[in-house]
């Protein structure tokens, strides 16, 4: 539960620090639940254990790359005329479209992942809407795409999905041929936005739901978020608090030397290279995102990668660092957390390093990885 400010930033913080490089701005996730925490609306989750069998509820989320604009794309916006923005939550739409299209009235939202936006702004919607948010989120870290979600791996519809974006354009996408082309037909419509779109999906009664979701994440985010600002306040390492509380390991600390990066298809392609310092002198990691960080190679030979959580940190500070903003001369900590919950073969092959194309890598867990 937010009750105070310090809370709202811990809570947005440790959301921040499972996306993994991903799950959206912070800045903006923070704004949004910041609007309803100044209205004085309820800001809190409850179980799912305690909605009825015959509830429904949905996801509501942001879909799109996280690249920062070029040049080209603001022409590009100017040219369609997209100047003002004349719908300020997204996901309330996109929750209140799906609920027209199905006839139900859904009793709480749940997040589709973790992440500076992707927490924060589901838990906005359903303060807007005085329905309750669920304390679990649909993949326990930030994925790239919908359907690597926990839902698709027990097989439950995706369809229909309502799409809105900040400037006025609703979709309606009543049916499609399956999970991956659900997400190509939400790409390519937040492609034309120039930011990523609002989206509802997934709707789900509560019997079926309760086997596809990853209960306790919005606690955790709280929690995480807490005890990495406690530690600043102390003066501790704040990426040694990140992992402890978060059950994980500080694999590397270093200098981010070199980054490069891409918008394609809508979503955000990174390899970042960083220098090793202190008890890493003398090595290098590289880390390669889609969105999320996926995979990283110590001194060239594989090293953590997906379903498991990497996540970079600024060395001062603790604070999170996207994909969209970190850069080089960065001194960063990069933190891995095991994530058992996708090891199975059909959870590797939908977040696993075959899906990412890395068909010759197979997976190693962080714990064998890191000997």
């Amino acid at each position: 539960m937010i009750k105070t400010m310090t809370d709202l930033d811990d809570f947005v913080r440790g959301s921040t620090l499972y996306g993994t490089g991903g799950g959206g701005p912070q800045v903006m996730g923070r704004k949004l639940l910041l609007g309803s925490f100044e209205e004085g609306k309820d800001i809190s989750w409850i179980d799912i254990d305690t909605l009825q069998d015959d509830d429904w509820i949905c996801t509501a989320f942001y879909m799109g790359s996280i690249a920062p604009l070029t040049d080209k794309d603001r022409e590009n916006m100017e040219m369609l005329g997209l100047k003002e923005r004349v719908e300020p939550r997204v996901l309330v739409r996109a929750v209140k479209e799906l609920e027209k299209e199905l006839g139900v009235t859904f009793a709480a939202i749940v997040p589709v992942e973790l992440g500076g936006i992707n927490s924060p702004a589901p838990v906005d919607a359903a303060a807007q809407m005085g329905k309750k948010v669920l304390d679990a989120d649909l993949a326990g870290r930030a994925v790239p795409e919908v359907a690597q979600t926990l839902p698709r791996i027990k097989k439950l519809p995706i369809a229909p999905l309502t799409c809105c974006d900040a400037w006025g354009n609703v979709v309606l996408i009543r049916e499609t041929h399956g999970y991956d082309f659900a997400e190509q037909l939400g790409k390519m419509i937040s492609i034309p936005a120039y930011e990523p779109i609002g989206m509802a999906c997934f709707a789900m009664q509560v019997k079926d739901a309760k086997g596809a979701i990853v209960k306790g994440t919005m606690t955790r985010n709280l929690e995480t978020g807490r005890a990495v600002r406690e530690a600043r306040e102390k003066g501790e390492d704040t990426a040694l608090a990140f992992a402890k509380a978060a059950g994980g390991s500080v694999i590397f600390r270093g200098e981010v030397t070199k980054k490069e990066w891409e918008s394609k298809g809508g979503y955000m392609f990174v390899d970042l290279f960083i220098k090793g310092k202190e008890d890493f002198a003398g090595h290098e990691l590289k880390i390669w995102a889609k969105n999320e960080n996926h995979m990283t190679w110590l001194d060239g030979k594989p090293y953590i990668m997906s379903p498991d959580l990497v996540q970079c940190v600024y060395e001062e500070g603790g604070d999170p660092i996207t994909n969209t903003d970190i850069k080089e001369g960065d001194q960063v900590a990069v933190v891995a957390i095991a994530h058992p919950l996708y090891r199975s073969d059909e959870g590797l092959k939908v977040l696993g390093p075959i899906h990412y194309g890395f068909k010759d890598i197979p997976y190693t867990a962080m714990e064998e990885a890191m000997g």
